[in-house]
């Protein structure tokens, strides 16, 4: 970027020479320059790329009436073996963030599909809050890393708790019944309480 001399155009740069910008609305400071994508280096992948594009293509054109954008949960696979995902907050970020949270956590070692897949290796992380039971994220190395990495970040963004999380329906033999196994280990890691039972959703009034 040195040869673009950005330091001529009246925007605050970061440490990597990159022009500091709001991520809700693309724009750099006050001025009528929008970042997005590659240029932004925030985060280099494809759905947060067009994300952003949509996000600061629209205040560009609508500029000056900027308006704030919300930004989906984060959620990052790697295509390894075992695979790697992220989805939500990191436990990096919520040291950094100072949150009050709790760890649930399970072995893929001796899970049962796994096992049965040959692919009985990984550990998976959940983190909730303390007070809210709120599912914040998770990090995992785990067989079939990338479908439980979705589930859990649709979990984050809708903000669902752990309990209402329990409530939902796990089938077995499948992979994600390790989910369910640490999301257990969170709720008593929460001492949110007993797992719940789930809602009926095909039973009559008062049942």
């Amino acid at each position: 970027l040195d040869t673009l001399e950005l330091s001529k155009a009246g925007l605050a740069l970061d440490a990597r020479g990159v022009p500091l910008h709001d991520r809700h609305t693309g724009q750099c400071g006050t001025s009528h320059v929008f970042l997005a994508g590659d240029a932004s280096a925030e985060r280099a992948i494809l759905h947060e790329a067009a994300d952003e594009g949509r996000i600061a293509g629209d205040n560009a054109g609508r500029f000056p009436d900027v308006r704030c954008q919300p930004r989906r949960a984060p959620l990052a696979i790697v295509f390894s073996d075992p695979q790697i995902a992220l989805a939500g907050a990191t436990h990096r970020e919520l040291l950094q963030r100072r949150a009050d949270f709790a760890i649930g956590a399970v072995s893929f070692d001796d899970q049962g599909r796994s096992r049965v897949m040959n692919q009985h290796r990984g550990l998976l992380h959940v983190y909730g809050e303390h007070g809210t039971g709120l599912l914040l994220g998770a990090e995992m190395i785990a067989p079939r890393a990338e479908h439980l990495g979705h589930l859990l970040a649709w979990a984050v963004q809708r903000q669902l708790t752990i309990p209402e999380l329990l409530e939902m329906p796990f089938y077995h033999p499948v992979v994600e019944e390790g989910l369910r196994s640490a999301l257990r280990d969170l709720n008593h890691e929460l001492r949110i309480g007993p797992e719940p039972v789930p809602h009926c959703i095909d039973c009559g009034p008062g049942a």
